[in-house]
């Protein structure tokens, strides 16, 4: 069979990073309505065109679903309906050109357009519940237990283009392509090869040998005027008299010429000259006569036949002109709102040299819709670390920056990558104050910096107007960055979970799985954070046998117009206790996912 899905192309920014937790690999290039994707234990959220694609992400497409994914080496997944895949692992070097690429397909239909990983054996392996599915240097149509698609409990293949394609079903042999057009097919115990799909055979080739200069077989060699199937007609016999030869006249046909004797024969007088008589000559019986033949009726004249009158010729048709081809039509960029209008309060996170900040930052900002500007300032909560304040344009929610001799800030162009909240915001920062003087003279204070900044902002609820007769829990994730070492790595993601009893005033935060690493704490409403606003409660990491972990968080609760703790979100800093030397800092957020009420409280 042959396998077609809706091809939307549109580029997308790639971003190459090292190889971390879920690190960004590539980009939702393309995108249908009903496409969702899911990352850890964070609730499904609707695919975007544009949004970053993250190692150990699953797509998942119902019935009218399509999503293309495009990977930095240049590979892409085209994702049919009722489809399932996970991209398992990813490895690119984009400096050698190299790649390794795994995927997981539980059903449904997609078509695979290998990049770098495809020009190497074995660099790009698709797993199927009946066996994996390989492909080298081309392109492979994939269809897995999908009955609306013809592939009920089997995996079916075609190999379109490329060197190889190898199927290695769970039981048996592997089966190996390398003609383009044909495909595989298996339930798991063992795998067969399908010619259906590939070029037809061409008759020519079961022909006998061409008839050429070493045959002579009926070609136009084997006619006498050398076009096949004629040759010249006999001439008919010429036309004369019957028993009259050439140059004979009328007097072959006349009696004998008259002799010496009167009344005598040419013949007799020859005999007579001869002197000898001749024989008497028997006489012969009379003829009789011959009967009348009929008269033959004449034949009446043929009407002739009027002439036709000559066609006139038709006038020849002028060549129409060639149609000038229609330049395509540029993509109409989507329009994106403006949502974010007042004032919105959140946190900071970031690295002041080789540690995290001993504690979080205020994120305040400004937006002014209208006008199309925003203002945003972020201050060290109790640190003497680098601060960073500017003003930019504030084009849509997914577009708005600023770059000044303090730092730089930018919103992330996925808002929804934590929880899947709209009314929430986050992105990146950096900033390295100008040094001051010191009272030492020739000497000057070495500047503070905050590298591998976070932020995240929303609309928070004051911390007095908070609910007081429920319990709620929050599921969302967490991003930042890690040191190890010498090495800093960004985009490193885990899962957050919240759970918050708002009658007694307290709960607790769990961060798992994030770079391989889990730590969490309790934490009291009441704590109000030092240096930050009325919105705000802060806590510690306190080491465990089972978590090794010290550090510190700040969080609030935000609104999203109904609900004023519709999400939690908030910043963190934590280092393990060990000399392994691993700590972290970043930004979490969690979309409320329960609540029950409180009996009996106020």
């Amino acid at each position: 069979m042959r396998i077609h899905l809706p091809v939307l192309v549109i580029a997308g920014l790639l971003l190459a990073v090292a190889p971390a937790a879920a690190e960004k690999v590539g980009t939702a290039a393309a995108v249908a309505p009903d496409a969702q994707s899911y990352f850890g234990s964070a609730a499904p959220r609707v695919v975007r065109l544009g949004d970053n694609v993250l190692r150990d992400q699953r797509f998942q497409t119902d019935a009218k679903g399509v999503v293309q994914v495009l990977l930095v080496d240049g590979s892409s997944f085209t994702i049919g309906p009722r489809s399932s895949l996970v991209i398992d692992q990813f490895v690119y070097n984009p400096d050698k050109g190299t790649a390794q690429l795994a995927g997981s397909m539980s059903r449904g239909v997609m078509r695979f357009i290998g990049g770098a990983a495809s020009k190497s054996a074995d660099g790009v392996k698709i797993k199927t519940p009946v066996g994996v599915a390989g492909i080298r240097g081309g392109i492979l149509g994939l269809c897995v237990d999908d009955a609306a698609a013809g592939c009920a409990g089997s995996a079916i293949g075609q190999f379109e283009f490329g060197d190889e394609a190898r199927f290695e079903p769970a039981q048996g042999p592997a089966v190996v392509l390398h003609q383009p057009g044909t495909g595989f097919s298996s339930s798991g115990d063992g795998a067969s090869i399908n010619n259906g799909g590939g070029a037809p055979v061409d008759p020519a080739a079961a022909l006998p040998a061409a008839q050429g200069q070493d045959q002579d077989v009926g070609g136009l060699a084997a006619q006498p005027n050398e076009r096949a199937g004629f040759s010249g007609a006999p001439m008919g016999p010429a036309l004369g008299v019957p028993g009259v030869m050439p140059g004979q006249g009328p007097s072959a046909l006349l009696p004998a010429a008259q002799g010496d004797s009167p009344g005598q024969s040419q013949i007799e007088t020859e005999l007579e000259r001869s002197g000898t008589p001749p024989d008497p000559v028997t006489p012969v019986d009379p003829v009789g006569p011959v009967d009348p033949v009929d008269p033959v009726n004449p034949v009446d004249p043929v009407d002739p036949v009027d002439p036709v009158n000559p066609v006139d010729p038709v006038d020849p048709v002028d060549p129409v002109d060639p149609v000038d081809p229609v330049d395509p039509v540029d993509p109409v960029d989507p329009v994106l709102p403006k949502t974010l209008n007042g004032t919105l309060q959140g946190f900071a996170s970031a690295y002041a040299g080789s540690a995290p900040m001993s504690s979080g930052a205020a994120a305040t900002f400004q937006f002014d819709a209208a006008a199309g500007t925003f203002t945003a300032t972020i201050t060290p909560e109790s640190w003497g670390g680098a601060s960073l304040s500017g003003d930019g344009d504030y084009l849509h929610d997914r577009s708005y920056q600023f770059e000044n001799s303090q730092g730089s800030l930018r919103v992330d162009g996925t808002p929804d990558l934590l929880c899947n909240c709209d009314y929430l915001s986050w992105g990146h920062w950096e900033a390295i104050n100008v040094p001051g003087v010191s009272d030492i003279p020739g000497t000057e204070v070495p500047p503070n910096s905050a590298q591998n900044g976070y932020w995240i902002i929303g609309n928070l609820t004051p911390l007095a107007d908070l609910p007081t007769n429920i319990v709620a829990s929050y599921s969302g994730m967490a991003i930042g960055a890690t040191y190890s070492g010498s090495n800093i790595t960004e985009g490193v993601t885990g899962d957050f979970t919240a759970t918050v009893n708002f009658a007694a005033g307290s709960g607790s935060i769990n961060i798992a799985n994030f770079g391989g690493h889990s730590f969490g704490s309790d934490f009291d409403l009441g704590a109000a954070s030092t240096g930050m606003p009325d919105t705000a409660i802060s806590g510690s990491f306190e080491s465990t046998m089972d978590a090794p972990y010290v550090g510190s968080y700040s969080a609030g609760f935000a609104s999203d117009g109904s609900d004023g703790t519709a999400a939690m979100l908030g910043t963190f800093n934590v280092k393990e206790e060990s000399s392994s030397g691993w700590s972290a800092s970043g930004i979490f957020a969690g979309k409320k996912t329960s609540e029950t009420p409180v009996t009996g409280s106020p």
